[in-house]
């Protein structure tokens, strides 16, 4: 035990398709898959902070989100579910940020998850330049994540700022990313990590091997030597 505990402070981030893509059967598919996914990375995180490395007071888990539709908030309602403030980065002020939002149902959604968010961001893009001011919030979710959860068809991007592009980035800056992978028209959902700038990694074990989560958690803050080989798995159900 050091003479000076400190807390373990993880911050995790979320990227991934928008409701266009996460169709409702789709989300409630990944639901309970996303909750474990939190869960499971809170464990090892409460695990870490047992060990010699750290001390109290207790672990300290953040969410980065831009609270877009689709994985965004949903990622927020299973963030918060399981312990972590939630962070909101926004690309623009709120009340500019609400007309990317169709009235009724999207906008009341993101009404909701911005209210509930324990702190709000809002970087400094602008309408005239959409592409800058969404590429800003991808590399501002990579500067301060240590893991980043993608839900993603692991296709090609449509252009910068897009899931596939804030993967890339997360992958070139040597964050971790936990992949959770989606196919168009069915409800099979796949996991698998992703360490080291390596994106050719095959779907492995399990959802709820507790080594994988551990070897993820110590390889995004640089602690000891891991050993595993960040790969997992999971059938929807």
């Amino acid at each position: 035990m050091t003479d000076d505990p400190r807390p373990l402070v993880l911050n995790v981030a979320i990227t991934g398709h928008r409701a266009g893509v996460l169709t409702a059967p789709l989300v409630r598919t990944l639901r309970p898959i996303v909750f474990t996914v939190f869960r499971e990375l809170r464990e090892a995180a409460f695990r870490l902070q047992q060990s010699q490395m750290f001390g109290s007071p207790a672990a300290r888990l953040i969410l980065n989100t831009a609270l877009a539709t689709g994985a965004d908030q949903l990622a927020a309602i299973c963030g918060r579910s399981s312990g972590y403030i939630v962070r909101a980065l926004l690309p623009f002020e709120a009340r500019e940020y609400r007309k990317d939002f169709a009235p009724g149902d999207e906008l009341d959604g993101f009404e909701q998850a911005l209210a509930a968010a324990d702190e709000v961001v809002a970087l400094p893009g602008t309408r005239e330049n959409l592409e800058a001011a969404y590429v800003l919030v991808g590399e501002s979710l990579v500067e301060a994540a240590d893991i980043f959860i993608a839900i993603w068809d692991g296709e090609a991007g449509k252009g910068p700022g897009g899931t596939a592009h804030v993967v890339e980035l997360a992958m070139n800056a040597s964050v971790p990313v936990i992949h959770v992978d989606i196919e168009h028209g069915s409800e099979v959902v796949r996991i698998r990590a992703l360490t080291d700038g390596h994106t050719q990694v095959p779907f492995g074990t399990s959802l709820r091997d507790p080594d994988l989560y551990d070897s993820v958690v110590r390889r995004a803050l640089r602690i000891g030597r891991t050993g595993a080989s960040g790969m997992l798995e999971t059938a929807a159900g």
